[in-house]
């Protein structure tokens, strides 16, 4: 049983920058590539998830639930929900194998890209991270593992581990392509919950972002993913990627209500006006 504790990196110099809807923009990007090229994960998304029907409650339910494991109070209680919503997610996989979401490759591929992803965009936002900041928030990120059943040996002890980890696995285990053109399916989005637009009108309005949606998307692929999928990049695109960045990272005076998810930004608070408690 792995002891419940508040996570540091919610506590700590980080956990404002964290906290930003910024971050999303590039991480988006990065995890769709590395999730979504993994022939057992894409199988899960493909036969199982309702990202494809109603991608806007999916990516709601995700990002939810990431929140609450970083800024919650009840992180071992979400890891617990996580494992549960996938205990029927099984069928047979692209390479023709059966699967189940737990299998542990799999699995902690999952959640590891899922921290990759995280640093990535840090570090695309914000600049260089500290090497002890990035190894306390990876300890975290190891701990959050463990309470969803990662096992802790299957996890590379320091974030280099992580890196090379995903480095090697962008290269031997991401053989599959995605069976939707990236550019298309952002054309093909439905309207969000909360703007009930008909459809004409909404194919009119998300015309104009769709190009800066791809190239942000992307832009945050690693570039043998991009070749895999057959993403045309040039240095144009990249000229392109990089100035959307610039415009992100100029959003740095805004103030916390403005450049804070909701969610972390209220826990935060709450949090800075509770007395501290010793564990």
């Amino acid at each position: 049983m792995v002891k419940q504790r508040r996570i540091r990196a919610a506590e700590g110099p980080l956990a404002r920058r964290l906290a930003e809807w910024r971050l999303l923009v590039p991480f988006t990007g990065r995890v769709l590539a590395l999730q979504g090229s993994h022939p057992t994960v894409a199988a899960g998304i493909y036969q199982h998830s309702d990202i494809f029907k109603d991608p806007w409650h999916r990516a709601r339910r995700t990002f939810s639930y990431g929140q609450r494991l970083l800024f919650g109070a009840d992180q071992a209680g979400t890891a617990r929900e996580i494992r549960e919503l996938h205990r029927h997610i099984k069928g047979t996989g692209f390479d023709g194998k059966p699967y189940h979401a737990w299998d542990r490759r799999a699995w902690t591929w999952v959640h590891l890209t899922t921290f990759e992803a995280t640093i990535f965009s840090l570090e695309k936002i914000h600049g260089p991270v500290a090497a002890e900041d990035l190894e306390a928030l990876y300890d975290d990120a190891r701990e959050v593992g463990e309470l969803y059943g990662v096992r802790r040996q299957d996890m590379p002890e320091d974030v280099a581990g992580l890196r090379a980890y995903v480095e090697e696995g962008v290269e031997t285990l991401l053989t599959h392509k995605p069976l939707v053109e990236l550019v298309p399916s952002l054309q093909r989005l439905p309207p969000p919950f909360a703007l009930p637009l008909p459809g004409p009108m909404w194919e009119l309005a998300i015309l104009p972002v769709t190009h800066p949606a791809h190239i942000v998307l992307a832009g945050s692929f690693p570039e043998i993913i991009r070749e895999r999928w057959g993403i045309r990049w040039s240095f144009l695109h990249e000229l392109e990627y990089q100035a959307h960045l610039a415009g992100l990272r100029a959003l740095s005076p805004l103030p916390d209500r403005l450049r804070m998810l909701p969610y972390p930004y209220w826990a935060l608070r709450h949090r800075a006006a509770t007395p501290s408690s010793s564990d």
